[in-house]
């Protein structure tokens, strides 16, 4: 199933910024936000680890979420994992074994698409930091609305009287996916053109890194 551009057009993301190197004190750092959903990322590494943390192999990945609140949850602890495994799928790890690289995410609003809006953060700081990575990725996220129709980059309102979310993660090389999960009810249609969907609106988040890394060669040059 193909998205035809024309549908896609009736199907934009919200306004994304970001700022790179917002932290000083970090190998790479980004700030990102998605619509009114914010989202700061720093990365440290690779870095020396203890030997009982240490991987023959690949460098050892630590990802640590904060929450607005500053409590930590069971919520927190999925994303962290989601966020994990996405960026072991695009870090070269095995250049660096018996390393550890450290990604801190702390959440500064979130008015719909936080995960979405955590990973593409995570991947713009890991950009910035000079970690070898064999591609980027981005995240999508969609709703299904009360009445069955597919609502790209929901806003909080929509996600709240949704009958299902999806969340999307492809990488720029074939643009397949290497991470998804959804909640909710759906028709494996529904899913299919969702899916479609969101792998044909991750180029403008592909786009929208190519610019921001463009501008930040620029200053650098």
């Amino acid at each position: 199933m193909k998205i035809e551009p024309e549908k896609l057009k009736h199907h934009n993301l919200k306004p994304m910024k970001c700022e790179l190197n917002y932290l000083s004190k970090s190998d790479g750092s980004s700030i990102l936000s998605q619509g009114n959903t914010v989202v700061l990322v720093s990365v440290n590494g690779p870095l020396e680890i203890k030997s009982a943390y240490q991987s023959m192999e690949k460098a050892t990945l630590e990802v640590l979420f904060s929450n607005k609140g500053g409590k930590p949850s069971v919520a927190d602890r999925f994303k962290e994992n989601v966020i994990r495994q996405t960026c072991e799928s695009a870090i070269l790890g095995c250049l660096f074994p018996r390393t550890g690289i450290n990604i801190t995410i702390q959440e500064l609003e979130n008015y719909g698409g936080l995960v979405a809006c955590a990973v593409n953060c995570t991947c713009l700081a890991l950009l910035n930091s000079g970690v070898a990575m064999r591609h980027v990725v981005a995240a999508v996220t969609c709703a299904v609305d009360d009445v069955g129709n597919l609502v790209l980059d929901p806003t909080h309102e929509q996600i709240q009287s949704s009958q299902a979310l999806m969340y999307f993660v492809f990488e720029s090389s074939e643009k397949n996916m290497v991470t998804g999960f959804t909640e909710g009810k759906f028709s494996e249609d529904t899913y299919l053109e969702a899916l479609e969907l969101c792998r044909s609106a991750s180029d403008l988040v592909f786009k929208f890194y190519r610019e921001i890394v463009s501008k930040y060669c620029s200053v650098i040059g």
